[in-house]
């Protein structure tokens, strides 16, 4: 069980982070189910977040980030 804090914030457990692998900058989304139940899950990134944020630490020029990008959008066929 979890409280609500003054600002609706609330603190994930650990087996819970766990679980879904939610790791700190990660996102969550709550989706509503076919029996009108709220449940949390990670929001997957995208490749094209995946690699803005692999370039990002490699500090790669902004031409060859979008060359890299078109590549694998052909690749996976996007």
């Amino acid at each position: 069980m979890v409280k609500v804090t003054r600002k609706y914030q609330v603190t994930i457990p650990k087996e819970v982070r766990d679980e879904l692998g939610i790791r700190l900058g990660d996102e969550i989304e709550f989706v509503k189910n076919e029996r009108g139940e709220f449940v949390i899950r990670k929001k997957e990134k995208r490749y094209e977040e995946v690699l803005r944020d692999a370039v990002g630490a490699l500090r790669i020029d902004k031409r060859r980030i979008e060359e890299i990008g078109r590549a694998i959008g052909e690749s996976l066929h996007v």
